[in-house]
């Protein structure tokens, strides 16, 4: 089955689960930007619980705006900001020294568009966990497919949807075990997601 797929920051466990179970993959990046969704944000188990991490975008017709065309906002310096907040949630974590280096260029220089930033990230995830997978973009905007699966709002903050066992997380002991988080969650705490059933 197809999968019509959202770019996402960063997206959480269940979304890479979908990408697996899918045999065709096709990211709309012609659909109009959807506030407090993955688009631009995602959650990290930080040291106080759970995070939420937002790239801020330029407003002006940003409900009108294709996904591709997007612009990030720099009115603040975010990207320090995650970055800073990455390390401070994961530094201690037994994979994180593996993957730092790479993900830290990413943050140095995200570049304008959120599109081509996540689709980067994207990119560097599916290396890392060692998922090969080929990705098709939408030419157009399609409101339906027919004989696909749409994923562009199924995934939605505070929508449990994964079916992942627990793993170690590191502050598991102060807060117990958070579902579907980020996927940089399972990558720095266990490295891999063979274990899980669902590679």
């Amino acid at each position: 089955m197809t999968g019509i797929f959202p770019i996402c920051y960063f997206p959480p466990i269940s979304y890479i689960q979908k990408f697996l179970e899918s045999e065709e993959v096709i990211i709309d990046q012609y659909e109009h930007f959807i506030k407090q969704t993955f688009r631009n944000r995602t959650y990290i188990y930080g040291p106080n619980g759970k995070q939420a991490l937002i790239i801020p975008v330029v407003h002006k017709n940003l409900f009108r705006t294709p996904m591709k065309d997007v612009r990030i906002s720099y009115d603040s310096p975010w990207n320090k900001i995650h970055w800073k907040s990455i390390c401070a949630a994961y530094r201690n974590s037994p994979f994180f020294e593996y993957f730092e280096e790479e993900l830290e260029k990413k943050f140095i220089n995200p570049g304008e568009y959120l599109f081509e930033f996540n689709y980067e990230l994207l990119l560097l995830l599916l290396r890392f966990f060692k998922i090969e997978k080929e990705i098709s973009f939408a030419h157009t905007y399609q409101k339906e497919y027919e004989d696909s699966e749409d994923f562009r709002i199924f995934f939605v903050p505070g929508k449990d949807v994964s079916q992942i066992q627990p793993y170690r997380q590191v502050f598991s002991d102060r807060h117990g075990f958070m579902n579907d988080l980020s996927c940089i969650d399972l990558l720095f705490n266990a490295g891999k997601i063979s274990e899980f059933g669902f590679s």
